[in-house]
């Protein structure tokens, strides 16, 4: 039945017109920012890389499954930022594998910084029929035979206004609306997967009373056409620069708990679990998320630039 239910799923997503959630989702968003706004490049540590796995919806056949590997830095004395990624995305009888690469210009004030970013990503979208059980074996738009492979390019954009006390982001995905064609030397098969335009807003406000313990409070806004509106709150607590605590609430959707540890100065660790509130936790065990985080300054010289950057910083050992 679950097996089912998921075929009946994707389907509905391949052959409608109606645009869909096609990025994957993460509950640690926070830490996954770069991955959805170019112009996070180069706004954190020197040197910044990330690995991500996520399992979502733990129990169904076919659930989807991301893994990720980000690396961003600055140079030109902090003036600028670049990076790329690596992440492949599974559900079901589909795979995506993204590679993308940003650019960020960073413009400085006394206290915070803005930056711009653009992004290029290359997307190759395979499709195995082998997976899928159609009631119309002559439908056009799959071949049940074969697994299918095509790329596809896309531009994203974003902007950045940040301190180590709050920030606030716009960025845009898939902004040229390309289109994956399957089965092009198939006169009688003829397959589509249109992407679609997803806009993401974050605000976020770091506080404390004590340095010790600082709370990270940042909401979270995506959209794309014909989907319902997704909202997120996420509430850290970062206690003496080594732990971290958590939870999230995701309209409609779940609640999340996180916890994490920061080690030897430049690594984190953070793991989190969702905890479904819709429908759906009737058939799913929920879903898993990990993080690892080599977050460095390079040397010395550039450690004083990071450190002495904003005039009233506070929490700049935050990842």
């Amino acid at each position: 039945m679950q097996k089912l239910i998921t075929c009946i799923i994707f389907i509905f997503l391949l052959l409608s017109k109606i645009h869909a959630q096609q990025l994957p989702y993460f509950t640690q968003m926070v830490g996954n920012d770069f991955l959805q706004n170019p112009a996070i490049a180069g706004t954190k540590r020197t040197i910044d890389a990330r690995l991500n796995y996520r399992a979502q919806w733990v129990g169904f056949d076919g659930a989807p499954t991301t893994e990720s590997f980000s690396l961003n830095s600055r140079f030109n004395k902090g003036k600028m930022g670049a990076g790329f990624y690596v992440m492949e995305d599974k559900i079901g009888p589909s795979k995506q594998l993204n590679l993308g690469g940003s650019y960020a210009y960073h413009i400085r004030f006394p206290d915070c910084e803005l930056s711009a970013g653009l992004g290029a990503n290359f997307t190759d979208y395979t499709l195995d029929g082998n997976y899928i059980t159609l009631h119309n074996t002559q439908d056009p738009s799959i071949n049940q035979n074969i697994s299918n492979s095509r790329w596809a390019g896309d531009a994203n954009a974003g902007i950045y206004l940040y301190n180590d006390r709050f920030h606030i982001g716009v960025s845009g995905m898939h902004l040229l609306e390309t289109t994956v064609h399957f089965y092009k030397n198939d006169s009688l098969k003829h397959g589509k997967v249109p992407y679609a335009t997803q806009l993401n807003f974050s605000v976020g406000y770091n506080f404390a009373q004590n340095p010790d313990y600082i709370w990270e409070s940042t909401f979270y806004v995506n959209y794309v056409t014909a989907v319902p509106i997704m909202l997120d709150y996420t509430l850290r607590l970062h206690i003496k620069d080594k732990f971290m605590a958590g939870i999230s609430l995701r309209l409609h959707d779940a609640a999340a708990m996180h916890i994490g540890i920061s080690f030897l100065e430049d690594f984190m660790v953070s793991y989190s679990y969702d905890l479904l509130i819709s429908k759906m936790r009737n058939y799913s065990g929920g879903t898993h998320e990990l993080m690892l985080v080599y977050s460095v300054r390079v040397n010395k010289q550039k450690r004083a630039f990071i450190d002495t950057h904003f005039l009233h910083q506070k929490y700049g050992y935050m990842f």
